[in-house]
């Protein structure tokens, strides 16, 4: 109970740190492969637990090093595989990185990633997929009392990607 409270605190204050703008992206070299095994090697347990296979694929050509908040990066992972996880109950989830854009000098030098997370888990309907990513809300009330969940990780999430300059969506079949 402690840990979930103390979940649900963090989240709260990293949303009010977002809208407040405050929040401040890190910049500093990671390597990305490291990063996505970490997420996936503090996860491990949980997909275990449910029978579920967790893997995923880094496309060869993504660099090994990368310049940006790393931290950051795997907060938006852990809370992307960790939902996939919890809402699973059998096959796997999945997550692949790959190259969306180059960097070139028309991006100021950017590259841009695509990360993926697959699951074979519930789905969420059409009409539902937009409003997931608002605060407190969940695509459906009942599955709060099932899975648990404050509605606040996707919104979290997609801030942080906001500010990194990306975006995020999901597709799904319910």
């Amino acid at each position: 109970s402690s840990e979930s409270l103390l979940e649900i605190v963090n989240d709260i204050l990293d949303l009010s740190k977002i809208e407040a703008g405050r929040i401040e992206l890190e910049t500093a070299d990671f390597d990305l492969r490291d990063s996505v095994h970490d997420v996936l090697r503090v996860l491990s347990l949980r997909a275990h637990t449910k029978g579920l296979e967790l893997s995923c694929r880094v496309r060869p050509d993504v660099p090994y090093a990368l310049s940006g908040d790393g931290g950051r990066l795997r907060q938006i992972l852990v809370n992307l595989v960790g939902n996939a996880i919890k809402f699973t109950d059998a096959g796997e989830v999945f997550v692949t990185v790959d190259i969306e854009s180059e960097a070139t000098a028309a991006t100021g030098d950017l590259l841009s990633l695509h990360f993926v997370v697959t699951d074979t888990g519930i789905g969420i309907p059409a009409e539902k997929q937009q409003i997931i990513f608002e605060s407190f809300v969940q695509a459906d009330g009942s599955i709060t009392r099932r899975y648990g969940g404050t509605g606040l990780g996707l919104t979290i999430c997609s801030q942080l990607v906001g500010l990194m300059g990306g975006r995020i969506w999901v597709d799904s079949q319910a």
